[in-house]
Formats: structure tokens, sequence, C-alpha cells
């Protein structure tokens, strides 16, 4: 579960499109016009969307653009407070009833380490799921790459609002269930564990957030794969591999090759679905399409 959760969360926040380009253009295969794929990064600052090469052609080229989640159902205050309702546990399986005292003093040293300046311990956030208090723990993680981080910059979104300005319509790949299915349905003895084990090594995560990041702003596509599929990020698993990307990368596509003849678009999804070779690009080769960097 620990390295399920640093997989799915890497592949969230992470948004690289490849051999130091973030933009893709997906033609041929009767398509009448080109459709685009770009990797994007919630940590990152929106600023980078100036220097995406190509990007202005893509919004313009474009009858709607994508997202994994359609951006006006992700920020409902509805959706929003069915996700923080998900985030809870069952009164009997708060995190002082998961944990032996020891376990919960390792877990509490790790969290108030990054939530102490803000005045929140986490003595306030027991009745949280393990899962909920990782990926919190990540994001933080992140955020110390990304200090001027803002919740409301968010290169995905802020992409999705530009095409809408332009008129684009907004879809989505998944829906707002499948997102909190995957991320905090699972047992919780073992998102405990996880969470547990993820603490005990919080200093090796840390310097992968990093990795991460550094790939990222580099627009480094195989050194993204790379942090990715290392084992200790959960990349030896076949199992956790095809429920947090590969699988889900088959739904994409099966979608997209549905939607690109009728509707040109501009797909913004984070990059840890976009390389290798179940990743969207080379499955979308697969099926026959050209897919190259956007010039």
């Amino acid at each position: 579960m620990m390295k399920r959760l640093s997989v799915f969360v890497a592949v969230v926040m992470l948004a690289i499109a490849g051999q130091a380009q973030l933009l893709w253009k997906v033609s041929g295969n009767g398509l009448g016009r080109p459709s685009y794929i770009l990797g994007t990064h919630h940590m990152a600052p929106a600023s980078l969307i100036d220097q995406i090469q190509g990007l202005d052609a893509a919004i313009e080229g474009c009858d709607i653009v994508v997202g994994e989640i359609e951006k006006d159902i992700l920020t409902s205050p509805e959706v929003q407070a069915r996700m923080a309702q998900a985030m809870i546990a069952p009164i009997d399986s708060t995190l002082d009833k998961l944990y032996t005292q020891d376990e919960y003093r390792i877990v509490e040293q790790v969290f108030n380490k990054y939530f102490s300046t803000m005045g929140v311990k986490l003595s306030q956030m027991k009745t949280l799921k393990p899962s909920a208090i990782s990926t919190q723990l990540q994001a933080m993680q992140a955020i110390k790459y990304f200090p001027n981080f803002n919740t409301n910059e968010q290169i995905d979104i802020k992409v999705q609002e530009r095409a809408n300005e332009a008129g684009r319509p907004s879809a989505g790949l998944e829906t707002i269930e499948e997102q909190i299915d995957l991320l905090f349905n699972g047992p919780l003895t073992e998102q405990a564990k996880g969470l547990l084990e993820a603490c005990k090594q919080d200093e090796f995560f840390q310097k992968q957030s990093v990795a991460l990041a550094d790939a990222y702003m580099s627009q480094d596509l195989d050194q993204m794969l790379a942090v990715m599929t290392d084992a200790t990020m959960g990349g030896d698993s076949e199992e956790d591999m095809d429920a947090l990307i590969y699988n889900r990368n088959r739904n994409w596509v099966e979608k997209l090759v549905k939607m690109m003849p009728e509707r040109a678009a501009l797909v913004c999804v984070g990059a840890g679905h976009l390389p290798g070779e179940q990743g969207l690009l080379q499955m979308l080769r697969d099926r026959g399409y050209t897919v190259e960097p956007m010039q």
C-alpha cells in the first residue's frame, strides 16, 4: 500500500510529456484534424503554461479540452464535500485505533514535521483515513520543491480555463467516484500499514519527490519513467501499476479513439500516464496514430 500510494500520488501530481516535450500532437489514422496531449503537474506554477511550445495553437485547433476530471465537477462544492466525506474513517477505525502507541508516535512525528508550522497537529486529523493523510504528506513534500504553490493556480485547471475562454467546452475521462474508489476505499489496515512505512522512510520519499519534480521541470520523460518504475516506488508491482496507471490508460484510449474522429481534443493528464510501452503515447501509436512533439 505504501508503494501503491506513492505511485498514485506521483501520477496525480506529475505531468511530463516526454523527451523534453510537454505537448504532443496526435494525427493520422483517419483523423480530419489533430488532437493534442499535454502533460500536467498539479504543483508546478501555472506560469509554466506560457513556456509550453505550441499550446496556444493546440487550444485554437481543438474543439474540446479533456481532463482526468472535468474542472467544474472537480471544483464544485458538492464534489468537494463528497471527497471530504470519503476521507473520513469509521469511528472504530481512527488512526489512534489502527496503530499501537509507538506506531502512532512515528506517524505523528512526521506529520507534525510538515504541518506544525501551519498550526495543525495529527491529533486534530486522526479521524481521516490513512490514505488521506498519505496524500497530504506527499503533497507537502512536493510543495517543498514548489514553495509558491497555489491551489487556485494549477496547470491543468488553468489550461481548461484558457480553453473555455476560447469557447471550448470541458469534459473528463473519469468520474469523481472512480478516483475516490481508487484512492480512499482500500482496506484501512493496508492503508495504515502503507502510511506507517512511508513515515519510516520519509527522507527517502522526500528525495523521490524532488527527483520527480526535477524531471518535470526539465521535461525529461526518460528520467520520469525511471523514477516511476523504481522498485522502491512500487514499479515492480504489476498489479499496482495496472490498477493505478495501465488499466486507466487502456480505458482512456478507448474513449479517445471514439472522441477524436468527431471532436479534436486537447487532453490534459498527469505524466505518469504518458511514457512507456503501456503509456498513452505508445498506445495511440499502436492504434495507428502518428504521435509527435508539438512544434
